[in-house]
């Protein structure tokens, strides 16, 4: 992490511009131009191609909100031990990515509902996507099968459901906490997810994917339902898992007990309280295809901790209660710059 982690930025607000109760503010940024809107959906109505509209932390209802042009949606992040200073940007609603979205990148906020490609055969023509370090319900890369949404890339979220694909194409999913992925066929990389669904459907209606570096803690039927033509590469897998004669792979690590993996967890979901780097005696270390570590800690780029977005964080800020005799508040903010 870059030193500008320790600045401390004093700040003095006077009081006639400024109270603690109204710092909720929605910045929309292009190049060096700024504008500021005190709510999120005028914020929105005033975005343009090419803007970055950062989210402040806070809990904001945005219902259904379309975006077809392209957008950086930027929040401060959905951990709670790493947003404890500002706390997390978090959205009540779903977000569709309709055609004209291209290049855009959703990043940093949790959110209560979807996030979904088109509302019909007409608007799901998106490509060059970007969702990270998110928390969400589903993502659905298509409203009308077959997806007609490629380049999309699926990196560093916790999704409390499933990825569904509808066919689209040159799409990786990576370094994600998940319960399911279905529905892709063709040019598609799962690599280095944790996948926790233990029972039921289970990466169903995949076919011609390469699935390498996963921990797979399916432990019931129904997994690969409707599937074939798959490369299994070095996952780890709970169950007694083999590779299907439709399929093909090698190095995969199976029958490894849940409590030998991680290095805390006891429960059959994602949550915040879990430590999800591998046991030092785990056969999943330096065991993925490109000698890392299998799971979400594995390649060359690791999940980052606390799934911190790219834009400065605060880590610490103290705003006084009182003013000074000059009719001032004293505000005090450590910023810690962010490297990716």
């Amino acid at each position: 992490m870059k030193t500008f982690s320790n600045i401390t930025l004093a700040v003095i607000l006077t009081a006639a511009s400024i109270s603690v109760s109204a710092q909720t503010r929605f910045v929309i940024q292009n190049g060096e131009n700024s504008q500021v809107f005190g709510t999120f959906a005028a914020a929105l109505a005033a975005t343009q191609a090419g803007d970055t509209l950062y989210l402040p932390a806070g809990t904001f209802s945005i219902g259904t909100i379309y975006i077809d042009h392209k957008l950086t949606l930027l929040g401060v992040g959905h951990y709670p031990e790493y947003t404890a200073a500002a706390g997390i940007t978090w959205l009540n609603g779903s977000i569709y990515l309709r055609t004209g979205a291209d290049y855009s990148l959703l990043q940093g906020f949790y959110l209560t509902g979807d996030i979904r490609l088109g509302t019909n055969a007409a608007t799901q023509n998106v490509s060059n996507i970007t969702i990270s370090r998110c928390n969400v319900g589903n993502i659905q890369l298509y409203a009308s099968v077959p997806a007609t949404a490629e380049q999309i890339l699926i990196s560093e979220n916790v999704i409390r459901g499933d990825i569904a694909g509808g066919n689209a194409q040159n799409v990786l999913i990576e370094k994600n906490l998940l319960n399911n992925i279905h529905s892709f066929n063709n040019n598609v990389l799962i690599t280095n997810n944790i996948v926790f669904k233990p029972t039921g459907d289970t990466f169903q209606s995949l076919f011609s994917c390469l699935i390498q570096n996963n921990i797979i803690l399916h432990n019931g039927s129904y997994f690969l339902w409707n599937s074939h033509s798959n490369v299994f590469l070095n996952n780890l897998f709970v169950s007694n898992f083999s590779v299907p004669s439709t399929s093909s792979g090698s190095g995969n690590i199976v029958n490894q007990p849940l409590v030998t993996i991680f290095e805390n967890f006891t429960g059959t979901t994602f949550g915040y309280e879990f430590d999800f780097h591998l046991q030092e005696t785990s056969p999943g270390k330096n065991a993925a295809t490109d000698g890392n570590d299998i799971g979400i800690y594995g390649t060359v780029i690791p999940y980052k901790e606390g799934a911190v977005p790219f834009n400065p964080n605060i880590t610490f800020q103290q705003i006084s209660t009182i003013t000074n005799e000059e009719g001032n508040i004293e505000v005090e903010v450590n910023v810690s710059a962010q490297e990716r």
